[in-house]
């Protein structure tokens, strides 16, 4: 009888022993999947940070791009204005004319900064070599930034296949 007891109570302990051999490795499998959970969340609030940047820039440069092509359109030469016969008395005022404001835009993402305006030259330049034809020809300029990839995506005229510019 005594070999008996002495055997159960060994297959007894080595069966808690087991047990508990068993769910260690799961509780390690838990606390992985629960790190790999918080990564996983980290990257997608990353990811949804970065493309509202990116959406706010690429609302800034298109906004930019229209200025650029106003100021395009006031640069060139106007018609001159036909002499009149009589000529106006200066009116006075007593008011001081507001200076006009200068804006700039600089985009800075991971340790760079890129001014908007740079950019809108470099996208002229670059369609310029990309396809022969003028400055001139440029009627309507659109860039999208990409900083994750370092490139800035453009629509010059509506023609849009391939361009872009390593930033």
């Amino acid at each position: 009888m005594a070999t008996k007891r002495t055997t159960k109570k060994a297959e007894t302990m080595a069966a808690k022993k087991a047990a508990k051999t068993a769910a260690a490795p799961a509780a390690e499998v838990k606390a992985e999947q629960s790190k790999a959970e918080a990564v996983k969340t980290a990257v997608v609030e990353t990811v949804k940070a970065a493309t509202e940047t990116v959406k706010a820039a690429t609302e800034t440069v298109k906004e930019t791009a229209k200025e650029a092509v106003k100021e395009t359109a006031k640069a060139a030469p106007a018609k001159e204005a036909a002499p009149k016969a009589e000529a106006k008395k200066p009116v006075r005022r007593t008011k001081k004319a507001a200076a006009a404001a200068t804006a700039e835009v600089y985009f800075q993402y991971l340790g760079k900064e890129f001014a908007s305006k740079d950019l809108v030259s470099d996208v002229k330049k670059a369609w310029i070599e990309m396809t022969g034809k003028k400055e001139e020809d440029i009627q309507d300029i659109k860039v999208y930034v990409k900083p994750e990839e370092n490139r800035a995506y453009y629509v010059v005229n509506g023609e849009a296949e391939g361009h872009y510019i390593e930033l």
